[in-house]
Formats: C-alpha cells, sequence, structure tokens
C-alpha cells in the first residue's frame, strides 16, 4: 500500500498542474515566514478573495530549500507568484522574472528590482494622508520629526518631505546606523525642534524592544506626543496610530491578481493599502496637554480614554 501511494503521488507530480490543480491558472503564494501574524494574514486574505486554488511555499519550513523552490518554479511554471515579504520578492525576483509577481508586506518597495511584470501593495499607507490626519487631528503640529534608516527608508522619507509642504508641514528627519546609542542620541538633537515625532516602520530603527522602550521614553519625559503605525504600540504609550489591515491587504493582492490573470492594462502598478484603522490615545493627548480637534474624534475607530 505505502509503495502504490508513492506511484500515485509521483504520478500526480507528473501531471500538468499536479500541485495547482488541471484547467486552471497556475497561482504560487511564496511566504517568507508565515510565523509572522501579518504574513499569515495577508496570504489567508489572498486566498480567500481569490478565485483559483493557490500553492503555498513557506519560506522558514525546511524543506523547501531554495534549490526546492527553484525545482518547484521551473517545473511547474506558475503564471502568477504573489510574494510576501522583502526574501519571497527575491526569490521570486531571482527564479521567476519573466513571471508576473504581486508582493506585499514589504518595507518601502521602492528599493526592490522591478521588471514590468512587477506588480504590488505598498506596506505603508499614503504619507501624504497620513499627515493630513496628524493635521486634521492635531491643528498646531507643523513640525514632525522622523528617524530613519537610509538603507530602507531614503526614498519614502523624501517624498514624504515632499508632501508635508503641500500642508505646511515640515518634516525634519536624522538617518541613522542603527546602533542603539545612535537612535537615542539623534532623538535627543530632533526633540527640540519638533512637535511630534513620527515612528515609521524601520527595521533599523526597531531593531529591539529595547531601543523603542527608550524612545518612547525620551518622547514621555518631553511630552512629545509619537505618532505611529501598530495597534500594540498603544499600551507603550503611543499617542496615535494608523494602521494597515493586513487581510484587505491580501484581498487587495487578490483583486490585482484577477485582474493580471484577465490580462488588463494595470495604470497603477503598485497601491496603496486600501484599509486602515485609527487609534487615537486621549488620556496621553490630555496627559500632555496637547490642543487637539474635537470635530475630527468622529473619523478615528477606537479612542483610548
Amino acid at each position: 500500500m505505502l509503495r502504490f501511494g508513492i506511484v500515485c503521488l509521483l504520478f500526480v507530480l507528473s501531471c500538468p498542474g499536479g500541485l495547482f490543480g488541471g484547467g486552471t491558472p497556475k497561482i504560487l503564494l511564496v511566504n517568507s515566514d508565515a510565523r509572522l501574524e501579518k504574513y499569515e494574514e495577508a496570504g489567508d486574505g489572498f486566498k480567500k478573495a481569490l478565485l483559483h486554488p493557490v500553492f503555498e511555499v513557506r519560506v522558514d519550513e525546511k524543506k523547501w530549500t531554495l534549490s526546492h523552490i527553484e525545482e518547484l518554479i521551473y517545473d511547474e511554471d506558475p503564471e502568477l507568484i504573489y510574494c510576501i515579504g522583502t526574501k519571497a520578492y527575491l526569490i521570486a525576483n531571482k527564479y521567476a522574472r519573466k513571471t508576473d509577481r504581486i508582493f506585499s508586506s514589504i518595507i518601502n518597495w521602492m528599493r526592490l528590482p522591478r521588471t514590468e511584470r512587477t506588480f504590488g501593495v505598498s506596506n505603508e499607507l499614503h504619507p501624504g494622508m497620513q499627515i493630513m490626519l496628524f493635521r486634521h487631528i492635531f491643528p498646531h503640529v507643523k513640525k514632525i520629526g522622523v528617524l530613519y534608516s537610509r538603507e530602507y527608508n531614503s526614498q519614502w522619507f523624501e517624498r514624504s518631505q515632499e508632501q508635508a509642504k503641500d500642508m505646511d508641514v515640515e518634516i525634519l528627519g536624522q538617518a541613522i546606523s542603527g546602533e542603539e546609542n545612535n537612535v537615542i542620541s539623534s532623538l535627543r538633537g530632533l526633540l527640540p525642534e519638533v512637535d511630534a515625532l513620527w515612528l515609521i516602520s524601520d527595521p533599523v530603527i526597531m531593531s529591539n524592544n529595547t531601543s523603542f522602550k527608550e524612545v518612547l521614553k525620551e518622547c514621555d519625559q518631553r511630552k512629545i506626543p509619537v505618532f505611529s503605525y501598530h495597534d500594540s504600540f498603544v499600551k507603550y504609550g503611543v499617542t496615535l496610530i494608523l494602521s494597515v489591515d493586513n487581510p484587505t491587504i491580501g484581498r487587495q493582492a487578490a483583486g490585482i491578481a484577477l485582474e493580471v490573470l484577465a490580462g488588463e492594462k494595470m495604470e497603477e502598478k503598485v497601491q496603496y493599502p486600501a484599509g486602515s484603522h485609527i487609534t487615537l490615545n486621549l488620556n496621553k493627548v490630555k496627559d500632555y496637554g496637547l490642543e487637539y480637534n474635537a470635530d475630527a474624534l468622529a473619523s478615528v475607530n477606537r479612542i483610548i480614554e
């Protein structure tokens, strides 16, 4: 029976579309690390929204070595690959450059190598929209500080500076190397010049929990509000959080996939996330004595008080 089962499995794998299902587009999902909740949520959203079966590769699993993934792509020749995270995208870009690729959950996608077959959903919400929200809730915030690494966020920072000018806001930044002492010393030089700190998603700045807490401690001592991107940060005293919705990102990627498979022309190859969630820590606002627009609270999804 065991030998029969192995023979049957080999037969299925040898048939066209054996892994993907016959008669449907071959769609491969490559997940950089399914242990990360945001990656798993995006993947689930993609699979549920798509009208076709999906074969998934989880790069964090030992069975999926680079050679195995290369063989899979070569043998099956998928029509489309959805890449979650940087590692997944770089693998697909290396072994499937002639295949349509959609990415998500990547910090600053503009640093990626891309071709005419590259599509995606940005990891970050539109910076102009975020700045507009900051000003809507806190009209007196005119100077916003940002800590960032050139490696990951130089393009994002320049774009944000340009868009802020249209809203009479100045973005002041400090590019840092990532050493903990460098982060805090740069922050101390920045805080006297700004009305708020915009703590962005950057693996150099957010390299460890200790550095993250030290940044918040420095801001708290000076009563400088912190704007950031993840709901879990509210328990650490972040004032305003504008977060993306990961399942929505997956569904958005699925929508792009369907358009690509249908041969439709995509005017906007990389889209900003469609869903967002706003959390305001009103306790911190009152503790700092910040002036805020009470009418703007109607647009906030969650208020902590």
